[in-house]
């Protein structure tokens, strides 16, 4: 089984392609949160995958609580591939203190992050996305033979990045408030289905954010009218779709 969570569909592809390479099936972490359910293993499952992005270098809050929850046989290979704009510092190595891997691996895939960011240039989204592509078939294979594995890029100041960056980012700018929507909004309900932690109801048909809010940027880049933007800066930035660069 590969179990995966995505909002902007990067994670979501490289899932779908180690599930293809392999054979495995997929499950959907936001799915089962949102049901309340955690999947059932077959007794006789061999290995067990864990896709995901990295937020801030660090695992979203979503699939920490889900790995926390999630009960394994002793004897299931463990793994996880993260997705990341750049690198994901001491993340992987955070996790596995605590949710113990037998291999791990990092995919750069092209940034979205545009509160503080700017999107990657079209060249540099199609050169990553091609370079994953190729990559893959190396991590699945790895994946059959359940080889003991760790490559991950962590970056420059991994340490500082994921135990004091990471924390502060979390607390003073993950937030809310700063959300807004343009007149353009249409009330076309796609930015409270496409969250993947259910945190967007609409409100006489505009979104209004919750306190689960993790900053995915799912809402904003999924919006068709480009309506939601998060404080003065996004409005002149582009929209992200992975489709683009496929």
């Amino acid at each position: 089984m590969i179990v995966y969570f995505s909002a902007t569909g990067n994670s979501r592809w490289v899932a779908q392609q180690l599930a293809a390479l392999t054979g495995d099936v997929l499950c959907d972490i936001a799915d089962s949160l949102k049901e309340g359910r955690l999947p059932v293993l077959p007794d006789d499952t061999e290995r067990a995958g864990f896709v995901f992005p990295i937020h801030s270098w660090y695992v979203p809050a979503p699939v920490l609580d889900f790995l926390t929850k999630l009960e394994l046989p002793a004897s299931v290979y463990r793994y996880a591939v993260c997705t990341c704009g750049d690198d994901a510092g001491k993340g992987m190595s955070r996790l596995a203190k605590h949710f113990p891997l037998d291999a791990a691996w990092s995919v750069q895939m092209p940034n979205t992050y545009v509160p503080m960011f700017q999107l990657d240039a079209p060249e540099l989204a199609r050169e990553k996305v091609q370079e994953a592509r190729t990559r893959l078939p190396h991590i699945a294979e790895a994946v059959r033979k359940k080889e003991h594995v760790w490559e991950v890029y962590e970056g420059g100041c991994p340490w500082l990045k994921t135990y004091v960056v990471q924390p502060l980012f979390t607390h003073y700018y993950v937030g809310t408030k700063a959300f807004r929507v343009d007149d353009t909004c249409i009330s076309c309900g796609l930015c409270e289905k496409n969250c993947p932690v259910s945190a967007i109801r609409l409100v006489e048909g505009r979104p209004v954010w919750s306190k689960g809010c993790i900053h995915c940027m799912a809402c904003l880049h999924g919006c068709p009218e480009k309506a939601i933007q998060y404080g003065k800066g996004t409005r002149k930035k582009g929209r992200y779709r992975l489709e683009d660069y496929l």
